[in-house]
């Protein structure tokens, strides 16, 4: 696959071998162990004084003590989620405030900055809180911490993308962890479904989906598909796609596994290089290794937080086509009274639109659309925080 999209880092990491390469650059042969505290910093240099010569010794290293000047410019720490836009205030003339149209610009920018926050590149997106409360179990520089990022499913036509793929979820996992665990912790409205016509029926009760149904999908990582077969009635997706592989010229050898069977730690992949997550038939997630690292004092030290959640995009809402004020809760395709397909229309302009005395108008299909009102799964949801 990589003849056809060409890696921009031609690295390949091996999980297992950066450990391992992380390990002996850490623990020397004079180090024993990992330096936790500054008497282990002592230990590992081999310094024989005492402690208050070592900690003179400790303050004439520390930078922040040593290299400051007045003539440093401020610096701030950066955050994304706390980004403001700074704009010039524009002095408009009073002759000008009397013109309608000018009232008109000066009400539209005053809705704009109240909600320059929603509209800021930075602040799509929320970050949950992770505090250390239960009992560690895991125990740093031991385990490899993988940062994994989601985005939304996109349109797109052979030849020619009709969007663009938009941040959806950020997790943190360990080494030790299958990839059918993080499966598990992944968020799609899709799986809600399956959405049916209920046109006939607009008050039919949702049917949700039972914990033993089937559920197939797979991870695509580097040169293998690993296909979810927990369950017996799951189809393996990737069948059709390999015979179809085979046929290719272009196309290297690829393989297949199961993902429950396989651990992040025994994984090969390219640092930044876009993957694909699929389910639900043609669903499909790209979402990148963005950071491969060894765990650390500062993470979460309890294996059963892992998947963690790190981050998620802000759900967002679409307007009714209809009324233009509530937000939609139905998709309506095929419709004869509709200039859009789909139309996207909220409860009371569906009911009130297509519908007389109960009985449907005109011909239409209608599924029950949920947007990305429900960002994160809800024992995700308590522990959420906006940043």
């Amino acid at each position: 696959m990589e003849q056809i999209y060409k890696p921009k880092n031609g690295e390949v990491i091996s999980v297992q071998q950066s450990f391992l390469g992380f390990v002996n650059e850490l623990l020397t042969p004079a180090l024993t162990r990992t330096p936790c505290v500054e008497e282990d910093i002592a230990e590992a240099i081999g310094f024989t004084g005492t402690n208050n010569q070592f900690n003179d010794l400790m303050q004439s290293i520390d930078l922040d003590l040593n290299l400051p000047s007045t003539k440093d410019l401020r610096v701030m720490p950066f955050d994304p989620s706390n980004v403001q836009t700074v704009q010039k205030p524009i002095e408009i003339p009073e002759k000008a405030r009397k013109f309608r149209c000018v009232q008109t610009a000066l009400n539209i920018t005053g809705r704009i900055r109240k909600n320059l926050d929603t509209r800021m590149r930075y602040n799509k997106h929320k970050y949950t809180a992770c505090p250390q409360t239960d009992e560690p179990d895991l125990v740093p520089f031991e385990e490899m911490l993988i940062k994994i990022r989601f985005y939304e499913p996109f349109k797109y036509k052979t030849g020619v993308r009709l969007g663009h793929p938009k941040f959806h979820q950020e997790f943190y996992v360990i080494g030790s962890q299958t990839l059918a665990e993080l499966r598990d912790k992944i968020y799609c409205p899709c799986d809600a479904g399956p959405f049916f016509d209920l046109s006939e029926n607009p008050h039919e009760p949702e049917e949700k989906r039972s914990p033993d149904e089937a559920n197939p999908g797979f991870f695509f990582i580097h040169d293998t598909f690993y296909n979810d077969m927990r369950n017996d009635d799951n189809m393996d997706y990737s069948d059709v796609i390999l015979k179809w592989a085979e046929r290719q010229k272009c196309v290297g050898e690829l393989k297949s596994k199961k993902m429950e069977d396989t651990k992040f730690d025994q994984l090969f992949f390219r640092l930044g290089y876009p993957q694909v997550y699929q389910h639900h038939g043609n669903c499909e997630h790209i979402f990148v290794m963005s950071d491969c690292r060894l765990l650390t004092f500062s993470d979460v030290l309890t294996r059963k937080r892992y998947p963690i959640l790190n981050s998620y995009a802000f759900p967002r809402s679409i307007p009714c086509n209809i009324c233009g004020h509530c937000e939609a809760n139905f998709i309506v395709k095929n419709s004869d009274q509709h200039i859009f397909d789909p139309a996207y229309v909220c409860q009371a302009c569906f009911e009130s639109y297509h519908y007389k005395d109960g009985n449907k108008i005109g011909e239409f299909e209608a599924f029950r659309f949920l947007g990305t009102k429900v960002a994160v799964k809800e024992d995700e949801a308590e522990g959420t925080s906006a940043s």
